[in-house]
């Protein structure tokens, strides 16, 4: 009876740091393209685009200020950038602003009239 209580006990302790070990986040190179605690964050419009670097136009306050993002191979870009469309960007600094991920909102082709 003691050999069988003492089974069962190992087994729920080898059970439980199982599954302590498996609710961990996985860290590395697959969870690089999501924004870290160094990373910002910036909504606004696009208003310049090159080849591999594009400028955002946000408000600050009563002030219009534009941002310039590099693009590099890790940048994830959902969506097409579109002067003047509206955008997410999430960035990090590294002598320059680095896109991360960016998020473009598609304009409708309904206009006010």
């Amino acid at each position: 009876m003691r050999l069988r209580t003492a089974l069962c006990l190992a087994t729920i302790l080898v059970l439980c740091c199982s599954i302590a070990a498996w609710a961990t986040p996985i860290t590395g190179r697959s969870a690089s393209a999501r924004l870290s605690t160094d990373d910002r964050l910036c909504l606004g419009k696009i208003s310049k685009i090159a080849d591999a670097a594009f400028s955002l136009e946000f408000t600050k306050g009563q002030e219009r200020k534009v941002l310039e993002f590099m693009i590099d191979g890790d940048s994830k870009v959902k969506g097409k950038l579109e002067g003047g469309s509206p955008a997410k960007v999430g960035y990090r600094f590294a002598d320059r602003n680095v896109a991360v991920h960016v998020i473009v909102t598609p304009t409708s082709g309904m206009g006010a009239r």
